[in-house]
This record gives structure tokens, C-alpha cells and sequence, in this order.
């Protein structure tokens, strides 16, 4: 887990949309799928809820935003 990964994370439990998200931080909408998939296999939980329209924290994904807010501000 590197510190490019959680910004990426944060930012799309920010803005809720991959495409957003991707083009802010200069990556492929795919690129960011797999940053967070692989974030979600390290936590061993799924962190976003995703469909064809919108994506949303889970549970696991509102406490996991705590955990990256806090390790991005130190």
C-alpha cells in the first residue's frame, strides 16, 4: 500500500466517479480500477460498491477513508 494509492483512493471516495477520478490524477480510468482492487485485496474487503452508474463507499470503505486520510496527512 503506497501513498499514490491511498491519494487515488481518496479522491475517488471524493468525487464517486472513476473517469473524474482518473483524469485528475493522470491515469487510465482501467489503471485506477486496479489501484483499488489491489487496495481492496491487501484490506480483504471490498472498499467501493459499483455498478454501470455510480460507485459508493461501503462500510469497510468509510473506515478504510479514515485510515488513508490520516496516513496521506502525516
Amino acid at each position: 500500500m503506497d501513498l499514490k494509492s491511498l491519494q487515488a483512493f481518496i479522491h475517488l471516495a471524493d468525487s464517486y466517479h472513476f473517469g473524474k477520478s482518473a483524469e485528475a490524477l493522470h491515469l487510465s480510468p482501467s489503471t485506477l480500477s486496479r489501484i483499488i482492487q489491489r487496495l481492496e485485496q491487501e484490506v480483504g474487503s471490498d472498499l467501493l460498491q459499483r455498478d454501470n452508474r455510480s460507485v459508493t463507499l461501503t462500510p469497510a470503505g468509510q473506515k478504510f477513508l479514515g485510515f488513508a486520510q490520516q496516513q496521506v496527512d502525516s
